[in-house]
């Protein structure tokens, strides 16, 4: 049984396959959480391959390609500026090549929006692969398991 490491205070994340790998796409998904909480988009670009696929946990619309998730991101920060999403890993699993690897964890996001105050999380998984010299997030597909507001 693998035993579980700590990628951040109070989050506990199993971690299989090449542990430096996992720890490495640990540090990237953190990377990333502190991008979208900064609304750093630079960061969020070099995170996200150029054929990254989003797929929404509602009924939104699927996102294919860096460009176009950049252009979401930027109207969600734009239109909602309250807005927080957070993905927080409770696996990450690196496959034998060391090419690809699987994070599964739960996410939530908030914003408010007329006076309502609107939180959705749920379940979510993640496909990275490593292009040589980072891990990029290749595909995310989220499921809205809660809705308040």
């Amino acid at each position: 049984m693998a035993r579980a490491a700590r990628t951040a205070p109070g989050t506990e994340v199993q971690l299989l396959g090449d542990k430096a790998a996992a720890r490495a796409v640990a540090a990237a998904r953190a990377r990333f959480n502190t991008a979208l909480a900064d609304r750093d988009m630079a960061v969020i670009a070099e995170t996200l391959s150029d054929a990254v696929t989003l797929v929404p946990g509602d009924d939104a619309v699927l996102i294919t390609g860096r460009e176009a998730q950049l252009e979401a991101w930027q109207s969600i920060f734009t239109n909602m500026p309250d807005v927080s999403y957070v993905r927080s890993p409770a696996r990450i699993e690196i496959g034998e090549d060391g090419e690809l690897a699987g994070e599964t964890g739960r996410w939530r996001g908030a914003w408010s929006s007329e006076g309502f105050s609107i939180r959705y999380s749920g379940r979510y998984f993640a496909k990275w692969r490593f292009d040589g010299v980072r891990w990029l997030i290749e595909a995310e597909i989220f499921v809205t398991l809660k809705r308040q507001g």
